[in-house]
This record gives C-alpha cells, sequence and structure tokens, in this order.
C-alpha cells in the first residue's frame, strides 16, 4: 500500500513527487508505460514563456507569472541535488507577427503586457536590428520580452528524475496503467505487469490522462496535439533571444550553437517522428525569419504530444476523494511545472484546495 501514487512521470508528475518528498515522509510511487520521463516533457523547446502566451489578466496569467519566478533559485536547486545544470537562461523572448493580419492583436497584447510590465516594448526595425545584430528579418511589428527565459527541457527532465531518485521514491515503474478503481478506502491501481494498491492517486498522464478516467464524463474534453521539432546546428549565428512568430513558428537559441525550432500543430494526432511536410515548414518558417540559419545542420529531430483542451485551460482538481487529475497544460507544462509541484503537493498532504487553483476545476458526472 502505497500513500500516494503518480501516474506520468513528466515534469508536472515529477515536480509534485519532489515536493512531496520534501514535505512529508510518505511512500510515493511513479509509473509511466515508457521509460519515465521520456514523453513530452522531454521534447519540450524550453521557453518558459510567461507573458508570451497571455492577453487578459486571468488566474492562469498570475500562475504562469509565479511560476517563471522559481526557475532561477529551482536551477541551482535541482544543480546540488543532481549535478545536472538545466541551462536556464534570462535573454527575453521577441514575438513578431507573422502577417498584417495578426499586427492587430500583437498591438493588443503589447498594450496588456506594457501596462503591466514596462520593460516590454515595441520593435522597429532599427530596435531589432541592435538586439539581435542584425540577424533577424523585420517583416512585420514585433514586441520585446525581455525578462522571458528558457531552460533545457530534456535536461530539466532527467535533473528531476534524478531528484526524486536521489530523495528516496519508493519504486518507480516502467509499466502501463489500465485502470484505476475506487474501494472503500484506497485505489486499486491495475497495469499491464501488476495491481497496486495507493491511497491517492495524482493521474497526471498528458494526453493520455483522460482515458484512465472516463467513468467521470470529465470537462472539457483532452486530445493530444503533437508537435515536431529539430535542432539545429549553426557556428556562425550568435543570437540569444527566443524568436517566436504569431504562427506558432520558434527559434529557441540553445548551448554549443545550437538552434531548437519548433512547432507544428497536429490535432488528435499521437503518432511518433516527424514528417517531411513538417520539416520542410519549420526549416521554411526559420530561415525566411533567420536567413543565415540556411547554412545550418540538422542534428536531432523528434515529436511529442501536448495535452490541450479546447480553451487551452489546464485542469488541476481532486476529482474524486483522493483522486487528482493534473493535465491539459498544453505549451504551458515546462513553465508550470514548479508552481503545480508546489500546490498540488500541499493539496494532497493538507487535504484542502488552495485558493490559487480556484479556476482550474472541472465539470463531471461524478460528484465528490
Amino acid at each position: 500500500m502505497y500513500d500516494v501514487i503518480i501516474v506520468g512521470s513528466g515534469v508536472i508528475g515529477m515536480s509534485i513527487a519532489r515536493e512531496l518528498m520534501d514535505k512529508a515522509h510518505l511512500s510515493i510511487a511513479v509509473i509511466d508505460r515508457d521509460i519515465p520521463g521520456l514523453h513530452a516533457s522531454y521534447k519540450a523547446g524550453g521557453m518558459l514563456g510567461a507573458q508570451n502566451e497571455f492577453v487578459q489578466d486571468t488566474a492562469l496569467y498570475q500562475l504562469a507569472l509565479r511560476s517563471r519566478d522559481y526557475f532561477k533559485a529551482l536551477s541551482h536547486e535541482l544543480y546540488k541535488e543532481t549535478n545536472i545544470n538545466i541551462d536556464y537562461q534570462e535573454h527575453g523572448l521577441i514575438k513578431m507577427a507573422a502577417s498584417e493580419e495578426d499586427v492587430e492583436c500583437l498591438t493588443e497584447q503589447y498594450h496588456f503586457l506594457n501596462e503591466r510590465d514596462r520593460s516590454v516594448t515595441p520593435l522597429n526595425k532599427k530596435d531589432l536590428d541592435n538586439l539581435s545584430k542584425h540577424t533577424i528579418e523585420f517583416k512585420h511589428p514585433a514586441i520585446y520580452i525581455p525578462d522571458d527565459g528558457q531552460i533545457n527541457a530534456s535536461k530539466y527532465t532527467k535533473a528531476l528524475l534524478k531528484s526524486i531518485t536521489n530523495k528516496g521514491i519508493e519504486r518507480l515503474y516502467s509499466t502501463e496503467v489500465k485502470a484505476i478503481k475506487r474501494l472503500k478506502d484506497c485505489y486499486k491501481v491495475h497495469t499491464s505487469d501488476n495491481i497496486l494498491f495507493s491511497k491517492k492517486v495524482v493521474v497526471a498522464g498528458g494526453a493520455w490522462s483522460n482515458k484512465l478516467l472516463e467513468d467521470y464524463q470529465i470537462e472539457p474534453k483532452l486530445t493530444g496535439v503533437k508537435g515536431e521539432v529539430l535542432l539545429l546546428k549553426n557556428e556562425q549565428l550568435s543570437l540569444k533571444q527566443t524568436l517566436f512568430i504569431t504562427n506558432g513558428c520558434y527559434i529557441v537559441p540553445k548551448r554549443d550553437n545550437t538552434f531548437l525550432v519548433g512547432a507544428t500543430s497536429y490535432f488528435d494526432d499521437y503518432s511518433v517522428g516527424t514528417s517531411a511536410e513538417g520539416e520542410k515548414w519549420l526549416i521554411n518558417q526559420a530561415t525566411s525569419y533567420i536567413p543565415i540559419l540556411k547554412e545550418s545542420n540538422i542534428i536531432h529531430k523528434w515529436s511529442g504530444i501536448r495535452p490541450y483542451t479546447h480553451n487551452e485551460w489546464p485542469i488541476m482538481d481532486e476529482i474524486d476523494h483522493g483522486l487528482f487529475l493534473v493535465t491539459g497544460h498544453y505549451r504551458n507544462g515546462i513553465l508550470l511545472s514548479p508552481i503545480i509541484g508546489k500546490l498540488l503537493s500541499e493539496w494532497i498532504v493538507n487535504d484542502q484546495a488552495p485558493s490559487l487553483l480556484d479556476d482550474f476545476k472541472v465539470k463531471r458526472s461524478v460528484q465528490l
């Protein structure tokens, strides 16, 4: 009998496990259908983007800002715990309109952000040339968000996994969860290999989470969105700022003169690997905005499945006594993982929902 079983070893699940192990002496198991820490989290671009995605002052926006503030200290903590450097950087983000039709929306976003943070500024061609050292083509108006940061998502995932291992997590299972059944005083977790029992269960399985909880008829519905990513090597490009285009393409500078280019979006697509069509779109977009990338070598390419709800609003709720659902973070899973780890662990230990998560509860047919 475990105190807590966490289904899913992405950054959300492992952040909850890590915080739980710091808060209480609990027996905790993490279950993943594959090698722990191998899926969407590991394959993400690593942008934090706390201001990049938002145009309204919502509960999600406030949560994003708070979570971003944890990363600098968290990077030091994880390095002390694991000797893994997650490559935290804070060089800012340039967001550019992809077309004339997008200019109005970007202008509205600028006014929203600038009213709350005067460091967010508009960029004309001269400003962009000075900031990017003449590497980015000025096609349409852009804004600069200087406080935005990024990390290496694969190193972050590895660091969290090593951290919970070093802290003495009870078990890490590489098996698929088939069903979760509520008993009188615990949950029965059926896997491909065995049957486990736990007082509480956290389902943090990304785009596959709702399939385990179909009996609860949860709204909003969750689906997977496949994203493809390329990693380019270019010794001539010295760009430090992330470039994000409003059509969804982004170029994220990484260490050793590598540049991560993403991401395509294919809804309800759970296939593995990149497509010729997707690769072509990514290369065309990246080289259109940063021409020097034409001289790059593709050193790696991959795909991942992001959990998506129709309103792009994550789900964080106790859907039955001791059964928690944490999913739907779409492009913000890396960003939100530190604060979700803290808040969900407090909820689990104290049996009281944090007020910061009031707006992320679900509609369901099964009531508590």
